[in-house]
């Protein structure tokens, strides 16, 4: 093997590491909430939520970042924006923020924007789909793919980190546990005003749903 070779080995070996890394924090915090072996409050899950939005704000991501970030679809980010005056604030200050530091649209992409087209990648997205979600121009984009080669490796680790049943390369073999939670979700205690009352909900609502039935939920 040559050395050119052998070092895009190693830099392949080390994206995928990256890759299985963030993979891994989303069971992280499933497995935290078993843990407490309660039934979770849906404010709690709201708040959660929001949390997340604003410090994706705070990091510089777009409005529609924020939204991928927190793990909820764009309008129903824009919902809590225009229902919720305090989370409307953080979000605010979160954008003044990351402004004050020089973070944001035209700014140098940031770790945590990164990290947002990477998940963006291994959940089906494009990549120029992707860096849209953090304000970056497939132009600039395409830039830092080839200045930043371990970026570029990384973008390679997201493409083979998706689904083989997205890519039409076999059926993926599904667990008991797989098999749940497609058919149902997480149980909450509905208290909280902004999911209730015909509002949109989180993707962790209450009600299971039979297999096939009901519509898809938003981009992660």
């Amino acid at each position: 093997m040559t050395e050119n070779a052998s070092h895009q080995a190693r830099q392949d070996q080390w994206a995928d590491r990256i890759l299985a890394w963030l993979t891994s924090q989303e069971e992280i915090d499933r497995s935290l909430r078993d843990a407490l072996r309660r039934t979770p409050s849906q404010r709690e899950e709201t708040i959660a939520h929001m949390a997340e939005a604003v410090r994706g704000a705070a990091q510089g991501l777009t409005i529609p970042g924020c939204a991928a970030a927190a793990g909820i679809p764009e309008h129903m980010l824009r919902d809590w924006l225009a229902l919720d005056a305090s989370f409307a604030e953080a979000i605010r200050a979160g954008q003044a923020l990351a402004s004050a530091h020089g973070l944001g649209p035209g700014a140098a992409p940031t770790p945590a924007a990164l990290q947002l087209v990477l998940n963006a990648i291994r959940k089906g997205a494009t990549w120029p789909a992707a860096a849209g979600l953090v304000g970056i121009s497939v132009r600039r984009f395409n830039r830092l793919r080839a200045e930043a080669p371990p970026v570029a490796a990384l973008i390679a680790a997201a493409q083979r980190a998706r689904s083989p049943k997205r890519h039409g390369t076999g059926p993926r073999r599904r667990t008991a546990e797989g098999r749940a939670r497609r058919a149902g979700y997480r149980l909450v205690l509905l208290d909280d005003p902004l999911l209730s009352s015909g509002r949109p909900q989180c993707p962790d609502r209450t009600a299971p749903e039979p297999e096939g039935g009901g519509p898809g939920g938003g981009r992660g």
